[in-house]
């Protein structure tokens, strides 16, 4: 009876061990290097950057990484469209040979135009687990733009999957890793408005004194 038990055990340990084995996984993560790394607050017509990550681990049919893809939404699918990219700066990743070369403003109208993925050089080894950098992408916020919160993704369905894929063309999905930009008025738009009030409440202090 013992030895059944061992047995099933075993049998059930293989067979979880092999599951697990076999979740390959790709992630991407944000960081524009102040405060909170997937969220800034910026003014209209501003600008920010921020670092992509991508966090692999093999498996299954995915035995390495060899590149990947991505493209950038607004995730409000509606107009108006605030955000552009304006920059892909590869400095310092492995991944240079580029899948595309935009040309830039590229409109999240809402999404991008261009595959911004890249594969690694030729000669190169593809790779195992770790966490790789991919770019800086540079956003630009729309001097129309009003204040508020607004989420930017990458994509994750239809034609624009973002995936990260192997040495033979296999590949897995990238899901969905956010950046939330908060807008807020320019500081001279506040100061404006604060000496209005001021100059507001001195009239009806006066008014009221006559």
């Amino acid at each position: 009876m013992i030895k059944h038990l061992l047995a099933a055990l075993a049998l059930f340990i293989c067979i979880f061990s092999g599951t697990l084995a076999s979740a390959q996984t790709a992630s991407f993560s944000y960081n524009d290097g102040v405060g909170t790394p997937n969220a800034g607050t910026y003014t209209p017509g501003s600008s920010f950057t921020f670092a992509i990550n991508l966090a692999f681990t093999p498996g299954g049919s995915v035995a390495n990484l060899e590149g990947f893809s991505y493209w950038f939404e607004q995730q409000n699918p509606s107009a108006p469209f605030n955000f552009a990219i304006t920059n892909r700066d590869t400095t310092g990743s492995m991944f240079t040979d580029v899948q595309s070369s935009p040309s830039y403003p590229q409109n999240m109208t809402p999404q991008n135009a261009n595959d911004l993925g890249a594969l690694l050089p030729n000669g190169q080894s593809a790779l195992g687990t770790g966490t790789y950098f991919v770019a800086d992408l540079t956003i630009s916020i729309s001097a129309s733009a009003a204040p508020g919160t607004y989420v930017i993704e990458n994509t994750t369905t239809g034609g624009k999957t973002s995936q990260a894929f192997d040495s033979q063309g296999h590949g897995v999905a990238i899901p969905q890793a956010t950046y939330t930009i908060t807008v807020v008025p320019e500081p001279s738009s506040l100061g404006l408005l604060a000496l209005g009030v001021s100059i507001l409440g001195y009239r009806c202090r006066k008014f009221l004194a006559t």
